[in-house]
């Protein structure tokens, strides 16, 4: 993968997770114009959410989230705490293990399922982003294409990459790789997502 703008970085002080879950919890980003997640120690500002990723949003809530296990949860545009990476990104879809959230002492988020929805972040999340859950080992990330009306399916972490990534659109319904029984159906989606109904 190309280097990002944070791998070319001369050398700067990088804040653990911790201490950037300190600094939100005094609100030092409590400004509703600032939109920011820790990537590689580093604070990063980040696109703030139009219209039609917000739409995506709430239309992958609502049709994931009834068709969840009950040991399973869904987290949507949540910190994914990643210690060991320094990191903790904000995807907008995450599925966890509900006994993991429910245990104080689990530092490390291993979640089943990653979805970004990406528009104006779309380079970011398929570099950055997609280099950082492949590190986490992530099993299945789905980066939501918004432009091209594509979910982008990675799998397969091998280090900072992955093995598999396919591409799939219109008419095409979408298995999450780990949570069985759950299913999206993409026409729907980005019939949503455009408003088209």
């Amino acid at each position: 993968m190309a280097p990002t703008a944070v791998d070319l970085l001369a050398p700067v002080h990088r804040l653990s997770v911790e201490q950037y879950r300190r600094m939100r919890e005094i609100g030092l980003f409590d400004d509703e114009d600032v939109h920011v997640e820790l990537i590689d120690g580093v604070v990063l500002d980040t696109s703030p959410a139009d219209w039609p990723h917000l739409r995506a949003v709430m239309w992958l809530n609502r049709a994931l989230e009834p068709q969840l296990a009950e040991g399973h949860i869904l987290s949507p545009q949540q910190g994914l705490r990643l210690p060991a990476l320094q990191s903790m990104p904000e995807p907008d879809i995450t599925v966890l293990e509900l006994s993991q959230v429910l245990d104080a002492a689990v530092e490390t988020d291993r979640p089943l399922l990653v979805v970004e929805v990406a528009n104006a972040s779309l380079a970011f999340d398929r570099i950055t982003k997609a280099r950082l859950y492949a590190q986490h080992g992530v099993e299945d990330y789905w980066i939501v294409n918004l432009e091209e009306e594509v979910v982008e399916v990675h799998r397969g972490p091998g280090g900072d990459e992955w093995n598999a990534r396919t591409v799939h659109g219109a008419g095409e319904v979408l298995a999450p790789l780990l949570l069985d029984g759950v299913s999206v159906a993409l026409d729907a989606l980005f019939d949503f997502t455009a408003e088209r109904r």
